[in-house]
């Protein structure tokens, strides 16, 4: 398999000519990748007096998970992540980083996914219901899109499924993100039941890529049944700011699922350096 990295004006081009008849769909990772958020991971700092408690953010996390001066607050996961699994502090800090604009590499593309009415997944290590992540996302549309970005949005939804039709803009929106949406919280109760994989986060990377593949089909075995559904080509973009995730999904995609859809156009996102470096994952 061969991968090819393209810049971003190569790849506005190559976005041009497929877009026609190209049904776009994408995978997002949201801490770090669509916004930056400020919930803290509880942790212990073991100094010359013993362990003191300190909270980090999830980039600080990234760089301390394997230092043996720290460790999760009472060697619990459950008091570590509790922010990372309630409803009401995931919802308070996208407000809040969204009220201070602390948008990620992929907030731009995640936008333009919703305003397209393309569809989407939400594809988080976060333990909450993914009821509170599809709240999430309407807080984004509502204090991010603007004025005719929605009423664009809303069109494009309107166009695209025909049980729109009788429903106030409000409604419109909430069938979108049911309907299009999937929202994985790869560490909650809800999937690993819903995926008989227990409730265990220890191996997102493998989590995420059940999610992806999940979605994936869904986006294939529906897009006949769309409005607008005279697609001769698919395209399905992940993205995550995580190293190790991003590594996972691009041998994922080359071994098997290239394999599983010939039909769709894979390509890779890679926000771990706060930038955004696309790779198309070629078939053979």
């Amino acid at each position: 398999m061969k991968k090819i990295v393209l810049t971003e004006s190569q790849y506005g081009r190559l976005q041009t000519n497929l877009l026609e008849m190209t049904m776009r769909s994408y995978i997002f990772d949201w801490d770090d990748n669509i916004l930056y958020m400020p919930t803290t991971i509880k942790m212990d700092y073991k100094t010359g007096l013993g362990w003191v408690p300190i909270d980090v953010t999830t980039s600080q996390f990234a760089s301390i998970r394997n230092n043996k001066d720290f460790k999760l607050r009472g060697d619990d996961p459950k008091i570590a992540f509790a922010d990372f699994r309630a409803s009401e502090p995931f919802l308070r800090d996208v407000r809040q980083a969204i009220d201070f604009r602390q948008f990620a590499p992929s907030a731009d593309k995640f936008k333009e996914a919703l305003i397209y009415a393309n569809p989407f997944a939400i594809n988080t290590a976060r333990g909450h219901k993914p009821e509170v992540l599809k709240e999430g996302v309407k807080l984004f549309v509502d204090l991010v899109l603007g004025r005719d970005e929605k009423k664009f949005m809303i069109d494009n939804i309107r166009k695209t499924l025909p049980l729109s039709k009788g429903l106030d803009d409000e409604q419109v929106v909430d069938l979108y993100l049911d309907e299009m949406g999937e929202y994985y919280p790869v560490s909650s109760d809800e999937f690993g039941k819903r995926f008989n994989l227990g409730a265990s986060a220890a191996d997102p990377e493998e989590a995420k890529k059940v999610a992806i593949e999940h979605f994936t089909k869904k986006v294939f075995d529906s897009a006949k049944k769309l409005v607008n559904s005279d697609y001769k080509k698919f395209s399905v973009g992940f993205s995550d700011d995580d190293l190790g995730n991003v590594r996972a999904v691009e041998e994922f995609v080359e071994n098997e699922l290239n394999k599983m859809y010939p039909e769709i156009h894979f390509v890779v996102y890679d926000t771990s350096d706060k930038g955004k470096r696309k790779m198309v994952i070629e078939k053979e």
